[in-house]
C-alpha cells in the first residue's frame, strides 16, 4: 500500500517537466496560499508507459472530491471516501455487471465512450497532461504525499498491478491509483490517467496481478 494517499485540491499556476530514470510533467498549484508541487509520471525508458486523458466527464459519480476544501486530504482505500481505483467500482457493478476489460471498466466509472490506451514513444503523455491545464482552474491530484522536499504529491499514476516479486510490488493496493482532474473554466471535468506497461488492470483484491 502507498503511505499518505489522498487528494489535493488547488489552483492551477504553471507547468515544467523533470527527466530523470522517470519523465514527469510538473504542476504546480496554489493551495491556501502555499505552492504544492505535483509530479505526474508521463514516461519510463525500460518500463514504457501508456495514458489516457478523458473530456466531459460525469461529475455526478465525482460529488465526494468535487466537495472537498482547497487542501490535502487523506483518502481511505474504499469505494466511499473518493480514493481512486481503475478497476473496480460499486456504480460499475450496478450498472453493468462485471467487465474483464479495463477500458470498459474506465468508461463506466468515467462516464465515457473511450477505449484506447495511448502509448507513448515521447513526450506524448505530459503533453497532453499540460494541454488539459488552464490558468487558475482547480485542479484535483490524487497520489501519495511528499514526506520530504515540501508540499507536493508524487505516485501519479496506477497503483496496482505491478508484478509481486518487483520493486514496486509492496506498494500494490486498491482504492489508491493516482489521477489528474481538471476542472476547466467552461464547468467540464477532464481526467488524466496514467499506467506503466509492466502494470496489468487484472488485478486482486490486495492490488496484485491475478
Amino acid at each position: 500500500m502507498l503511505p499518505a494517499y489522498g487528494v489535493v485540491r488547488g489552483k492551477y499556476q504553471r507547468s515544467g517537466s523533470h527527466v530523470g530514470q522517470w519523465l514527469h510533467e510538473l504542476l504546480y498549484l496554489d493551495v491556501n496560499g502555499t505552492s504544492w508541487e505535483c509530479a505526474a509520471d508521463v514516461n519510463e525508458p525500460n518500463l514504457g508507459f501508456q495514458y489516457q486523458v478523458m473530456d466531459n466527464l460525469d461529475q455526478t459519480l465525482f460529488a465526494t472530491v468535487l466537495a472537498l476544501p482547497y487542501g490535502w486530504h487523506d483518502l481511505a482505500p474504499n469505494a466511499n471516501s473518493g480514493a481512486i481505483d481503475y478497476v473496480r467500482s460499486p456504480l460499475l457493478q450496478n450498472r453493468f455487471g462485471c467487465l474483464a476489460l479495463g477500458d470498459l471498466i474506465l468508461n463506466a466509472i468515467f462516464g465515457t465512450k473511450k477505449t484506447v490506451w495511448n502509448i507513448v514513444t515521447g513526450d506524448e503523455a505530459g503533453n497532453a497532461l499540460a494541454a488539459m491545464m488552464q490558468p487558475n482552474i482547480d485542479v484535483f491530484v490524487f497520489g501519495a504525499r511528499y514526506t520530504k522536499g515540501g508540499y507536493g504529491v508524487h505516485d501519479i499514476h496506477l497503483n496496482q498491478g505491478d508484478p509481486v516479486a518487483s520493486q514496486w510490488g509492496p506498494a500494490n493496493g486498491i482504492w489508491q491509483d493516482g489521477a489528474v482532474f481538471a476542472l476547466k473554466a467552461d464547468g467540464t471535468l477532464s481526467a488524466y490517467l496514467g499506467m506503466f506497461l509492466n502494470q496489468t488492470l487484472n488485478t486482486d483484491n490486495n492490488g496484485n496481478p491475478k
